[in-house]
């Protein structure tokens, strides 16, 4: 095995040791928090080199009591020491490639009258995983784990690189096995362990740079719904920091996904970490590909209802970050379509050449208005309809609105999914009471609603309040006598059938699909794209409000 003089105890001040650890720059060793638990100061030596020398204990995970995850913790010398520090393996290949037939190395520092280290070797598995934490390790034949190896590396007796660290044994006498974290694991609670890892993306200045744009950024739900949006699928487990973000679709999908979902990111951050984030992807993603279809680019347009008028914005929205803008303020009702037609022509300009939608996000009151059929070019006759149009609840886009958050719960829960299963209105839903709101509230996993006929306002708004993220509906009412195959109930079954296993991201374009087939189809017969209002909220596409709606 290469040389380890890595290695190292970790003791009381008395010089009584507590566990191992090991190098991992010359001026920081990894170990166990449960090894130093209570304690901010602790000694280490390293067997042949030095002894006794004072580290800070500084707790990197949330390790609290046995059993607990996250049992990490650094320690920090005064002063480097010349010593050459661990070498560690991919930890991508790792996952992929495994352990198998691989034999580990392990240290440890138990109390025996000698006070000398002790060692064995181990075998190790991914696929011998508990609770996604930690990897069973098996000994060799005559050797043990015992109290003092806690804190060791795992290390390939062949190439000398660690994989990971030994947290615990079996309490009994002479056992066989125990179990470590590794690498994977510990980058998670000391995220600065990805400089000092061998990682196949970017290079380790340009991640070291990211990384610290990014140092104590947290990752929410819509940063969540992000990434489920560029993986094409959810994660299995919560994200600690954006950073795990980050590292997660870098590290699982191509290069492209890494610049899409960094793209998105930045539009979640203040300045000036928005700016550094931006100076850092022209320097090192220089040929970013716009997204694809799943995270289209918009024209947003906000209109917020004031005294006597309203207040407009339009601004177009790519790769998560607000560009060109045009904020109208004092624009009265009947003034409202002119000002959003000649707001719109001004920005569109900036997304020609990618896949682009017009969202307008508008009043409750406002949510069934023909906006497809307004002019893009009115010279030239050319409608909004040519691309796809869809509306938002405007409220949803203030950050102090139960809406909003409502909108957040059911838009992770379509996301996860993966695929939209409506859930039809039929047209004689009672109109008045609790029923409606009641159903919903009911049923969380309600995210796609289709309508057979205008839905009247104590409809509109207990899907507005339970968060409901998709809603079709036709602008004309079902008048039929019967509501037993009337024509409302034909319309809402060509509508779900039409949206139903579509991923969220396709629904706008499934929209402006059945608009086009309206065109053509019969005037004198029913058709579900003709006259169709479509509410696509998703509560990630979240632009900077103007100055003035802030206040």
């Amino acid at each position: 095995m290469a040389d380890v003089e890595w290695r190292a105890w970790v003791g009381d001040a008395a010089g009584e040791k507590l566990g191992a650890a090991f190098l991992v720059t010359r001026t920081r060793l990894l170990t166990c928090a449960h090894t130093v638990h209570g304690r901010d100061e602790a000694r280490v030596g390293f067997p042949g080199f030095a002894e006794g020398l004072p580290v800070k204990v500084v707790r990197c995970g949330d390790w609290a009591r046995a059993g607990d995850p996250g049992d990490v913790a650094l320690l920090e010398l005064a002063e480097p020491v010349p010593l050459e520090p661990a070498a560690f393996a991919d930890p991508v290949r790792l996952r992929t490639d495994g352990t198998s037939g691989r034999r580990f190395g392990v240290c440890g520092f138990p109390r025996r009258r000698d006070a000398g280290e002790r060692h064995a070797t181990v075998t190790t598995d991914p696929g011998w995983s508990m609770q996604r934490e930690w990897w069973e390790i098996r000994t060799g034949a005559g050797d043990v784990l015992e109290e003092g190896y806690s804190g060791s590396a795992v290390c390939d007796t062949a190439s000398g690189e660690v994989i990971g660290m030994v947290t615990n044994a079996e309490r009994r006498s002479g056992a066989d096995r125990g179990w470590m974290l590794p690498i994977t694991r510990i980058r998670r609670y000391w995220e600065e362990l990805d400089d000092l890892l061998p990682l196949p993306w970017l290079t380790a200045p340009a991640r070291r740079e990211l990384r610290d744009v990014l140092a104590g950024v947290p990752c929410g739900e819509a940063l969540r719904a992000d990434v489920a949006g560029v993986a094409g699928r959810p994660p299995v487990e919560a994200f600690r920091s954006a950073w795990d973000a980050v590292r997660f679709v870098a590290e699982g999908w191509p290069e492209d996904r890494l610049a899409r979902f960094l793209g998105l990111l930045g539009g979640r951050l203040a300045e000036p970490r928005r700016r550094a984030l931006g100076a850092w992807t022209s320097r090192h993603l220089p040929a970013s590909p716009p997204p694809d279809g799943t995270a289209p680019a918009s024209v947003i347009v906000r209109l917020e209802r004031q005294a006597f008028d309203f207040d407009l914005t339009v601004q177009t929205w790519a790769d998560g970050a607000v560009g060109a803008s045009r904020h109208v303020a004092g624009v009265p009702e009947k003034g409202v379509r002119r000002a959003v037609e000649a707001a719109v022509a001004e920005v569109a300009p900036a997304l020609f050449g990618r896949e682009w939608m017009i969202e307008f996000a508008v009043p409750e009151g406002w949510l069934g208005k023909p906006f497809e059929e307004w002019h893009l070019d009115s010279g030239k006759n050319i409608r909004m309809r040519r691309y796809p149009v869809v509306v938002r609840d405007v409220e949803r886009l203030r950050p102090d609105s139960f809406r909003r958050d409502q909108a957040h719960h059911r838009w992770r829960v379509l996301a996860e999914r993966g695929r939209a299963e409506p859930e039809p209105v039929a047209c004689d839903t009672p109109r008045r009471g609790s029923h409606f709101e009641d159903r919903l509230e009911a049923n969380p996993h309600y995210c796609v609603l289709v309508y057979g006929t205008r839905p009247v306002k104590p409809w509109l708004t207990a899907a507005l309040n339970n968060g409901i993220p998709v809603m079709l509906w036709p602008r004309t009412a079902c008048d039929d006598a019967s509501h037993d195959g009337c024509r409302g109930h034909r319309l809402s079954g060509d509508l779900a059938s039409a949206v139903r296993g579509r991923p969220p991201g396709d629904l706008p374009r499934v929209a402006l699909e059945l608009r086009r087939k309206a065109l053509v189809a019969p005037k004198d017969e029913p058709h579900c794209g003709r006259d169709l209002t479509m509410l696509w909220d998703d509560p990630s596409r979240l632009p900077d409000p103007p100055l003035a709606m802030e206040a």
